[in-house]
């Protein structure tokens, strides 16, 4: 084998503070360097973003499209431009792997033409992030070019494959499922790290706490959220929420608990690094997706051993302990309410299950190294499908 390590480029559209990105700069953080080197290749919507100074900060190039950004179709034209002249002079890669939905299809397009032998598509989500009919009757089209110049299909669950490329590529022996797994020695309970933080909140040891990680943007749902912890609180006010997150919802929702006079009982955390942590502070976990992916902040809550209430638009592939209730996105803030009131705030050590089930970290890097060093070669004869 040659002693240089395969090259491999990721594509994230922009490195702001998500899950997608916690998740490659995880990976990458633990990858063999000796056999896997990784770059970035983003896009430039005008922002500098702090996580790109991260991945300089593991070793990666970070190439970034200077002035291109998907704004309407006229776009488009730019864009497929800058992205022929980068890979004409940066073609050297194994393997590229892209981890966006099908409006940035060009990447595996120009990677193809340019001779690049592994164009992984991978699918983190169920749904688009527009509702915006036209947008996503376009991005339905783009979905059948993604299909058409990758050579590989990942997805953090089976109905996000669906969703992106099809059942017929689930199917098929191009498909890989690659779980959203966690380091459970970072999540699993911990008695002083949860009075740390509630001291630091200003929760007292008596209040419950109920959390949220996520995004303020509209798949995350939180205005359906706030309204279902205005009506926990309306059953047990010694209650508070915290949201861990930014985005651009974040102010509209801060109107909303102020609108309900829930200003005192809402904490908005921002970002955190240490999510983990945070989780310790939490008694019960509330995820009202109006889609998603396979969410990893569900199997990081299931590893902390908190009960998660999840609607039921979320795959049930989630589900890898006893601690997960789906509810429908049809009842009531109020009817979501009375069920998790009526719920024990029990807490599990659930690392037996989640090792069976395969969301350990350790698993899914051994997974992806497997496939980035074996699959240049042989990706047409291995199945990596079933772990």
């Amino acid at each position: 084998m040659n002693d240089e390590p395969v090259k491999v480029l990721y594509f994230v559209d922009r490195m702001l503070r998500g899950g997608i990105q916690s998740l490659v700069i995880d990976w990458v953080s633990r990858f063999d360097k000796k056999k896997i080197h990784v770059d970035f290749l983003l896009l430039d919507d005008g922002n500098k973003y702090e996580l790109e100074d991260t991945l300089k900060e593991l070793g990666c190039n970070v190439y970034k499209l200077k002035g291109i950004w998907i704004r309407n179709p006229f776009d488009y034209i730019k864009y497929a431009k800058a992205m022929n002249n980068f890979f004409k002079n940066h073609h050297d890669y194994k393997v590229v792997h892209m981890h966006s939905s099908s409006k940035n299809y060009m990447v595996l397009k120009y990677a193809k033409k340019y001779g690049i032998p592994i164009r992984i598509a991978h699918s983190h989500s169920t749904g688009f992030q527009t509702k915006n009919k036209l947008k996503t009757a376009v991005g339905n089209y783009f979905k059948k070019k993604l299909v058409f110049y990758a050579t590989n299909y990942f997805a953090c669950s089976k109905l996000a494959g669906i969703w992106l490329f099809g059942d017929k590529i689930v199917r098929s022996d191009k498909f890989t499922l690659i779980k959203n797994a966690v380091d459970y020695d970072k999540f699993k309970f911990n008695k002083l790290k949860r009075n740390e933080i509630r001291k630091e909140l200003g929760i007292q040891n008596n209040q419950v706490v109920i959390g949220h990680v996520g995004r303020f943007v509209v798949g995350k749902n939180h205005k359906f959220l706030i309204d279902i912890f205005n009506e926990y609180h309306k059953l047990n006010a010694n209650s508070k929420l915290i949201l861990i997150g930014t985005g651009e919802l974040e102010e509209a929702i801060k109107h909303k608990v102020f609108d309900l006079g829930l200003e005192d009982d809402v904490i908005f955390c921002g970002f955190k690094e240490n999510v983990s942590d945070y989780m310790q502070a939490m008694d019960l976990f509330l995820l009202p997706s109006i889609y998603e992916g396979l969410p990893v902040v569900g199997i990081e809550a299931q590893a902390s051993g908190l009960n998660c209430y999840m609607s039921d638009s979320i795959t049930r592939e989630v589900k890898v302990t006893n601690n997960v209730y789906f509810i429908s996105l049809s009842h009531s803030a109020k009817e979501w309410a009375t069920i998790i009131k009526n719920h024990s705030l029990s807490r599990n050590d659930n690392y037996k299950q989640i090792r069976d089930s395969g969301y350990t970290i350790e698993s899914v890097i051994n997974k992806i190294e497997s496939i980035y060093l074996g699959s240049v070669y042989e990706k047409s004869k291995r199945n990596y499908t079933n772990l």
